[in-house]
């Protein structure tokens, strides 16, 4: 087997007193190859910054705390202000430990060239201040209950169909919602 030579001549480390330093061409291999440069600054309550930026093109940013973008100040407001492009693969943002991602503005524009897909591990809620559209060539909903999917398709109304329990009581049950309401309680 090959022994990749390092060489730790190259290597400069610059500190700037003991909370800040730049690494610079470090030959310790990493997963995305050495780091051509790490640049680390901690607080005085041992909160850490790290950026680095490796042999394979990769740049990272580490904080231990929160990281804040803020642009446009100045801006006329005609442009865009913030940009994320990922120019061949995905951009992904993850919120861990029970977090959530919030996207604010006046205007929110979801625009997929194919498909656009919802999905939840649990319920999915659309509130509309006005009118809500669902528009397309084609409508599908599959369910179980609820008052959206054809009468007699869902599953209470097949179980009971053909029974002794009245239609009336079948319908107001499993597409309407509760059996007080309907029996006017």
């Amino acid at each position: 087997m090959a022994v990749r030579e390092q060489n730790w001549w190259q290597r400069s480390i610059e500190s700037i007193g003991a909370d800040f330093r730049v690494d610079r061409h470090n030959p310790k291999m990493g997963c995305n190859g050495s780091d051509v440069y790490t640049q680390y600054a901690v607080t005085d309550d041992k909160n850490v910054n790290v950026q680095s930026l490796t042999e394979g093109g990769n740049y990272k940013i580490y904080n231990d705390q929160s990281i804040e973008i803020v642009a446009g100040q100045k801006s006329k407001g005609t442009g865009v202000d913030v940009v994320i492009v990922g120019k061949n693969g995905d951009v992904a943002i993850t919120a861990e430990k029970n977090g959530a991602v919030r996207i604010r503005a006046s205007k929110i524009v979801l625009d997929a060239d194919e498909n656009l897909e919802l999905l939840a591990g649990k319920d999915i809620n659309i509130k509309g201040g006005g009118r809500t559209l669902i528009h397309g060539n084609e409508c599908s909903i599959k369910a179980h209950t609820g008052n959206a999917i054809p009468l007699g398709t869902s599953f209470g109304e097949r179980c009971f169909s053909g029974s002794f329990v009245g239609t009336d009581l079948i319908t107001a049950t499993f597409n309407a919602g509760s059996v007080i309401t309907s029996l006017g309680g």
